[in-house]
């Protein structure tokens, strides 16, 4: 009754049946058709903890183990899988961000209110170093969560896990330069590889919406930051306090020069994340 979630002999010659690690559940297979154990991905090394899966830490939702350290995807409250609202594969590089737009933020807000005409203009910038230092503290606390200890949680709603297979040609085919999504040889999975690990794709329609709209943003944002420095350096040329009001301008003029090139890229790469976040329409090319 302890056993690992797996396939074992259902009974009948040449047949298997699923195992969840509490029950048996209705889905047999034939014994041909069962792919081996999920390797770790590529620069992971060799297993030496929990396998990957959905487990139940000591406090919180039933989260995704990747066989390496705990990630952002989670069960949601009404059951289903998803991701915490703030998530990033690098916690240090979330700090970084937050340190920086911070920064950004408080030398803008210095000069506005020298100007006293502009004090909002680290308004933008203020809000991202609060967005990117949500992401920090809260993928920080993810990884500090003790590793898992029993069995995973197996249900039919996180399945096809990866190393099912349903059919010929099952494994892992490459959907983006450097991701791969499990094919079960009928299907694909909500699974992809790639060199942070495996990890469940269940939220990717809902995050790649918000990507867009935040490429979307950042964009605009840009923009009108544009308009405010060309109209401030304008303004300037015949003020008492020329010099500082240039100044500030010209803050302005860059910032929205880094935000829309920033947003721009982001878009640049919406095909991308389309591919890696969303499930493939059409089976692999063979």
């Amino acid at each position: 009754m302890g056993a690992a979630p797996g396939w074992y002999d259902a009974g009948t010659p040449g047949r298997l049946r699923w195992w969840d690690g509490t029950q048996w559940s209705e889905h047999e297979r034939d014994a041909a058709a069962v792919a081996p154990a999920p390797t770790p991905a590529s620069g992971q090394g060799a297993q030496t903890g929990p396998v990957m899966g959905w487990y139940q830490p000591a406090s919180g939702p039933v989260r995704w183990w990747d066989g390496q350290k705990w990630t952002g995807m989670r069960f949601r409250k009404d059951g289903r899988p998803g991701v915490d609202w703030a998530n990033s594969e690098q916690p240090g590089a979330a700090w970084a961000f937050a340190i920086i737009f911070l920064g950004l933020a408080v030398f803008q807000f210095v000069l506005g209110t020298l100007a006293q005409s502009v004090n909002f203009s680290g308004a933008g910038t203020m809000l991202l170093a609060i967005l990117w230092l949500s992401i920090a503290i809260t993928s920080s606390a993810v990884r500090r969560i003790p590793a898992p200890t029993g069995a995973p949680l197996v249900t039919d709603i996180v399945r096809p896990l990866p190393g099912e297979q349903e059919g010929p040609g099952a494994g892992w085919y490459q959907v983006a330069s450097t991701t791969s999504r499990w094919w079960t040889g009928a299907r694909w999975s909500q699974y992809v590889q790639s060199r942070f690990g495996v990890r469940p794709t269940f939220h990717g329609p809902r995050s790649y919406r918000v990507y867009v709209w935040l490429s979307w943003g950042m964009v605009v944002f840009g923009v009108l930051l544009l308009i405010v420095g060309i109209v401030l350096m304008s303004l300037g040329a015949g003020a008492s306090d020329y010099g500082l009001t240039t100044v500030v301008g010209v803050v302005a003029l860059l910032g929205g020069i880094l935000f829309g090139v920033l947003g721009g890229v982001l878009l640049a790469f919406s095909p991308m994340q389309r591919r890696m976040l969303l499930v493939p329409a059409a089976p692999p090319a063979a």
